[in-house]
């Protein structure tokens, strides 16, 4: 089925509303400032990255050495965008290095979701996982306040999405800044 244009782009739009509808239920802010932008960037890529060191070292089995090179080249690369944000800057600015870190974060996602992992991390280490699932929403909620539409890529994908609710079903008493902090925890070394 061919979609066209008009039911892309409202899509799109429904979909930015139903982020931020769903993170002001949750808890999160719809105030999104560079600061907490900042601080989520960094708790994504780092706390995912720590969380995959604690994995392949726990069960060094689990997960293929190609699918954990590229699992660990994604989350380098999103690590080091998160580290060029400065909350100084204007939002505007870094909307499109927050774009950037969320890609990475959701092809971590859906690689963790899909074959040969099918989202069968062990626990605790899902937990993981699924902060991410609720806290990656928020970068995107950023970029589409503060990135024009002309620069902004498309919207998440329904497998991303999919990905994304498989997780974030796994902790449904999970809170948002709880699982800010799971992320950050795993981030320290």
């Amino acid at each position: 089925m061919k979609l066209s244009r008009r039911t892309v782009v409202a899509s799109t739009a429904l979909a930015s509303s139903a982020v931020l509808i769903g993170c002001s239920k949750l808890g999160l802010s719809t105030t999104l400032t560079p600061a907490s932008i900042v601080a989520q960037g960094l708790a994504l890529a780092q706390g995912l990255s720590g969380m995959l060191t604690q994995v392949s070292s726990t069960y060094p089995s689990l997960i293929p050495a190609p699918t954990l090179k590229t699992l660990t080249t994604d989350l380098t690369l999103a690590t080091g965008a998160a580290n060029t944000l400065n909350s100084s800057l204007p939002a505007a600015s870094e909307a499109s290095t927050v774009q950037t870190i969320d890609g990475y974060i959701n092809a971590v996602l859906n690689t963790l979701a899909g074959p040969p992992i099918n989202g069968l991390i062990p626990s605790p280490f899902n937990m993981a996982v699924a902060a991410a699932a609720i806290v990656v929403p928020q970068l995107e909620a950023f970029v589409n306040q503060y990135l024009p539409a002309s620069m902004m890529t498309a919207a998440a994908a329904p497998v991303t999405l999919a990905s994304r609710a498989r997780f974030a079903a796994a902790a449904p008493a999970l809170t948002p800044p709880a699982a800010l902090a799971l992320l950050q925890g795993y981030a320290k070394p």
